[in-house]
């Protein structure tokens, strides 16, 4: 969820009333009785009991491409031994996942508790790909890439930490620019953290993450308290753990600021061994209200090098209906060569037809009660008289894809 009164990525951290009990009585319950169930295992206290697997990148110190089919535009795909960075095994680490046997974070990985750690976030991260980011995958390749695969950046405003979805939805991009509130700070060398400290951070990770792997989205208060009360501070952390679930290599690790007003952010350079590209994410905070863009207009003009993007907006907590967030949603419709999202992105009647050929997903039910405000009417015209293919995955704040709404515009 997004943050309504300042511009981020994540709402006020209400829960919906429709989203209260579910959140109390799955989101925690279920990645709580999971870890449990694996701090039992790790420590033989209980029978062991088949796991869910996710697939891991070999033990050693070097990563090799796989041998895929070009892609168009691109030379064939030569095969690369890449060195493990530090930062991917820490990356790993968070996850989760196996390290390299010489990296100083191996000795961390037979304690019980990141055991415990390990199996609740592959038994998570299995789920979701299950039930959600396989279908996107299958339903991009039929709906999507074939569209936006020459444009090779992905923008998503109001992100938060979300590569996860934004690589799903884009595999075939280059680049990543996300932009949302949340603070980006640095990852110390994490065998420098005490270990009851670190083992503290492993369990806030697990909790930040938790409305995103059961509901498809963050709330900002999840992510207030981990970095409240976690060692890593930021978003870095989560971003980190993204990519190594999603089987990417960090290749470097860049902080640096946008302009005068010091709109802080990082680019992390990465290998894809999907493709066999070197890609790159950024991440700014900034603000994305009319009020922090006349302040700091810095992450435009950053995005002004980027050429045509494809936009991707998602639980944006409808910011882009309000007249104080004018300047992003004129922005987007300027820069955006194909832009997609929920009905809490920008209002359908600024996505004119003479301008855009839209297509429509799933069905519309309006917006959950916390932004009934926000009806469309125009929407509602255009899934009545438009018969739109169904939505196989939930998207934004419907995470039941029987009342997911998807919208997929495409610039004349």
């Amino acid at each position: 969820m997004n943050d309504s009164t300042r511009g981020g990525a994540s709402i006020c951290g209400v829960k919906t009333p429709e989203t209260k009990s579910r959140a109390n009585a799955i989101a925690s319950l279920g990645l709580i009785a999971s870890m449990a169930v694996a701090t039992a295992e790790a420590q033989n206290l209980a029978p062991q009991t088949p796991r869910l697997s996710a697939p891991e990148m070999p033990r050693q110190p070097a990563a090799k491409t796989q041998d895929l089919s070009v892609l168009p535009g691109q030379n064939s795909i030569q095969p690369q031994i890449v060195q493990r960075s530090s930062a991917t095994d820490a990356a790993r680490y968070l996850a989760g996942m196996s390290v390299s046997p010489e990296s100083p974070l191996t000795r961390f990985t037979s304690d019980p508790r990141w055991i415990a750690h390990a199996n609740a976030m592959t038994g998570a991260f299995s789920k979701l790909d299950q039930v959600q980011l396989s279908e996107i995958r299958m339903w991009g390749a039929e709906f999507l890439q074939p569209v936006t695969k020459f444009n090779r950046t992905c923008l998503y405003f109001f992100s938060g930490p979300d590569f996860l979805y934004a690589d799903t939805f884009y595999p075939d991009c280059n680049t990543y620019v996300l932009v949302s509130l949340e603070p980006i700070e640095s990852i110390p060398e994490l065998q420098s953290v005490p270990p009851a400290l670190l083992q503290n951070t492993l369990q806030n990770l697990e909790a930040s993450l938790n409305t995103l792997l059961n509901f498809g989205y963050f709330e900002t208060r999840d992510l207030r308290e981990y970095s409240q009360r976690s060692q890593l501070k930021g978003v870095l952390p989560i971003i980190f753990v993204f990519l190594a679930r999603s089987g990417k290599e960090i290749l470097n690790v860049d902080y640096s600021s946008l302009g005068k007003g010091g709109t802080h952010g990082v680019k992390v350079t990465f290998l894809d061994p999907a493709t066999g590209v070197h890609k790159a994410l950024y991440y700014f905070s900034a603000d994305l209200s009319d009020d922090g863009l006349k302040r700091n207009p810095a992450v435009l003009r950053f995005c002004n090098t980027l050429g045509p993007t494809n936009s991707l907006l998602k639980a944006a907590s409808y910011l882009l209906h309000q007249d104080g967030f004018s300047i992003a949603r004129n922005y987007l419709l300027q820069v955006s060569a194909s832009i997609l999202q929920d009905d809490s992105g920008i209002p359908l009647r600024y996505l004119t037809p003479e301008k855009w050929t839209l297509r429509f997903f799933g069905t519309y039910t309006g917006p959950i009660n916390l932004f009934k405000t926000f009806y469309q009417r125009d929407l509602l015209q255009y899934y009545t008289t438009s018969s739109p293919k169904p939505l196989p995955f939930g998207f934004g704040y419907q995470y039941n894809s029987k009342d997911a709404t998807l919208i997929f515009g495409v610039r004349r």
